[in-house]
């Protein structure tokens, strides 16, 4: 699984000139992704399902639940209001952190699931700590209702159904419980590669991770809740991966079966040449550079023909996205980037490959600075209407 991690959602350059996207076994040829078949690949990320009951008699506005891999008995403690045996959280799973990391176990663990409101005998229903962006409820990852055990930290997990080795985006909003180091602390997984960890932070934050799959059907997503056990923890809401649903084999299928009309690359600012294409027309000139601006202009010019066409100059950040189309809306032949310093100076690095799959062209296919991110084809583009 490769990944490119991004702090927030604005990840798509600007356009300055223009002329012309073990947990594994126990839930039991890259390809340029189709914009048109993007979908929302988690299900329940904003924690709404089940409701919380918010009456006196029936929960306060929090409560705890199994999830879609528990299938034991009921074991809510004695006299738990907040404890609840008879519904299952859909969509996830969720397990006991400390069994999975120190035994190896996979025992299913409670999710704590809060409204945001809390009841009070003289207040009635009254909002203490509302859910991220409007949402009604929110996830809480040190848990309770644990039997023999004080540590109630979880791991939840999703088995996304992704198509091999194409491009998602993760996106999900955290917040600390509290200001008390080592309360919150949380590692954010994919595949078994970990791509984030939060520790302290009062209000909500959203975070973005732009992620390959990899080369077989399914990504595991998890969340492993790894603070004291003192049921304080990490709030966790409006989880959500976009990209191809790899459960219709036609969203997984080559995009070089038709030309694309428009290419998505990342500026990585790094040395790595990783493709597959051959040929002397495949360019990356120099191979070492000492260091990429941090801000980069980077002009692009297709060729047709041994005819050459100035396509547009962008301004990008290291790791920003940027969108080439040609004229009448067709990759040229071969496209060639050129990149210097936004502010000013030398040409640092020259990028020539082939855009018209008369060699293979994938996603994550690397030249020099320039990554392959995505594309859209003549059949996306009807689709679309």
């Amino acid at each position: 699984m490769k990944r490119v991690n991004s702090n927030s959602t604005a990840v798509k350059a600007v356009r300055i000139v223009s002329r012309t996207p073990v947990i594994l076994a126990i839930l039991s040829a890259f390809t340029l992704v189709s914009a048109a078949s993007a979908a929302e690949l988690v299900v329940n990320g904003g924690f709404e399902d089940p409701v919380v009951p918010v009456e006196e008699s029936s929960g306060f506005g929090w409560a705890t639940y199994y999830a879609e891999n528990f299938d034991g008995p009921a074991d809510c403690p004695p006299l738990s209001p907040n404890c609840n045996d008879g519904t299952l959280v859909p969509g996830w799973s969720v397990f006991w952190t400390d069994d999975i990391l120190i035994d190896k176990q996979f025992n299913p663990g409670r999710l704590e699931i809060q409204s945001g409101y809390i009841w009070s005998g003289t207040l009635g229903k009254y909002n203490v700590d509302p859910a991220y962006n409007g949402s009604l409820q929110k996830a809480e990852l040190d848990s309770h209702h644990r039997l023999n055990s004080d540590n109630n930290n979880v791991t939840i997990s999703q088995l996304l159904p992704t198509c091999p080795l194409m491009a998602y985006t993760l996106n999900y909003a955290w917040k600390s419980r509290t200001e008390i180091p080592g309360d919150n602390d949380v590692r954010v997984v994919i595949d078994g590669e970990r791509v984030r960890m939060h520790a302290q932070n009062m209000a909500w934050e959203e975070e973005t991770v732009h992620f390959l799959s990899g080369d077989t059907d399914g990504t595991l997503l998890t969340f492993l809740s790894v603070g004291k056990r003192t049921t304080t923890g990490m709030y966790l809401d409006e989880v959500s991966v976009i990209g191809p649903d790899g459960r219709n084999a036609a969203n997984c299928s080559l995009v070089c079966d038709n030309k694309p009309m428009e290419i998505t690359l990342r500026y990585d600012g790094d040395d790595i040449s990783n493709h597959h294409q051959a040929g002397n027309e495949v360019i990356v000139k120099p191979e070492i550079v000492p260091s990429f601006p941090a801000n980069a202009r980077i002009e692009v010019f297709g060729h047709q023909k041994k005819k050459s066409e100035f396509l547009g100059e962008f301004e990008v950040k290291m790791g920003e996205f940027f969108s080439v189309t040609g004229s009448k809306r067709r990759i040229p032949a071969r496209l060639t980037f050129e990149i210097y310093p936004a502010e000013g100076g030398d040409l640092v690095q020259t990028v020539t490959f082939h855009s018209s799959c008369s060699q293979q062209l994938d996603a994550g296919d690397e030249f020099g600075a320039i990554t392959v991110w995505s594309a859209v084809t003549e059949v996306n583009k009807i689709a679309k209407k």
